[in-house]
């Protein structure tokens, strides 16, 4: 099979270690992460936080899919296209799980502020928890079919050989990070999709922090800005997906640029959600640990500002 596959020249080498090292260090650090936070009764988050970890741990999987393999300068035509497929579902997968997470932290604010919790929130809470993956299970499998029924469409390339695999010396395509298709379809649908779900997480996220700074009786004066910096800084990465999600429409070819870009987003993910105190306390256990806060449940809605002091919804 893997003679049906389009080779093309590529040399971008360094670019692959580049890519490659970032993706590992976003997928091993949300899964840490999320162990963390599972195995520490000290360490509490909501539901669509684990979520929100859980689609950047498949995106990042789907981008090392061949590499995890051993397959990453000689591709099979059945992993290749697996991973072509999930290149293209892990954008619309990724935007709508942080689309979920801003929902449920806007609704949280909301309850905060009017002393009124939410209707029907185990329903809603279901919703954001199940739709992501719905729709992603939905592109991941429509994708992989047409790469199936179409076996001229995936796109591998021939490189010089990667240091981490010098025993081979072929690589995959556009720029020897990963297999995609060479259809401008799958790329469209799914930047579609992510562009959809990223601008509504950028009002949500103004409104988040307009509604923090007009209500400083809600959060004592350390956690508002622990909250401020990192409601701007979750726009920055709103803002970072959102231009992802644009270049997949609108250019057919990406370039080194667009891959150091998605390779960038779950690392910096990696290192916003890992940062927080109760998290690394758990990892210096030698240390005291420090007392806990009394801190209003409401207060904190349910979300991870509020380190070991927040309560999960």
């Amino acid at each position: 099979m893997s003679s049906q596959l389009d080779f093309t020249p590529h040399v971008y080498v360094q670019l692959v270690n580049v890519f490659l090292g970032l993706q590992l260090f976003g997928g091993v650090g949300f899964i840490l992460i999320v162990l963390t936070a599972l195995c520490s009764r000290h360490v509490k988050r909501n539901s669509t936080w684990y979520t929100f970890c859980l689609a950047w741990i498949i995106s990042c999987i789907s981008y090392t899919f061949i590499f995890i393999l051993g397959q990453q300068n000689a591709p099979k035509f059945g992993p290749c296209v697996t991973q072509a497929a999930g290149i293209y579902s892990a954008p619309a997968l990724t935007s709508c799980g942080t689309l979920a997470f801003a929902i449920d932290m806007l609704l949280g604010v909301r309850a905060a502020s009017t002393k009124i919790p939410p209707k029907r929130r185990q329903t809603i809470t279901l919703a954001l928890l199940t739709v992501p993956f719905i729709i992603w299970v939905i592109l991941f499998v429509g994708f992989l079919v047409f790469g199936l029924d179409n076996p001229a469409e995936a796109k591998i390339g021939i490189t010089p050989f990667l240091p981490w695999y010098p025993f081979f010396n072929y690589s995959i395509g556009p720029n020897g990070t990963y297999c995609d298709l060479t259809s401008f379809t799958p790329s469209k649908i799914s930047g579609l999709v992510a562009v959809a779900a990223t601008l509504p997480i950028l009002i949500i996220q103004g409104y988040i922090g307009l509604r923090l700074f007009r209500n400083r009786t809600l959060l004592q004066d350390r956690q508002l800005k622990t909250m401020a910096i990192r409601v701007m800084v979750f726009s920055l990465l709103g803002a970072l997906g959102l231009g992802v999600g644009v270049a997949y429409v609108l250019f057919s070819k990406e370039g080194p640029a667009f891959d150091i870009m998605l390779a960038f987003l779950p690392a910096c993910g990696v290192l916003i959600f890992g940062s927080h105190s109760d998290l690394i306390n758990v990892w210096m256990f030698w240390r005291p640990r420090p007392a806990a806060r009394e801190v209003d449940d409401a207060k904190c809605f349910a979300i991870d500002i509020c380190g070991s002091t927040a309560t999960d919804t």
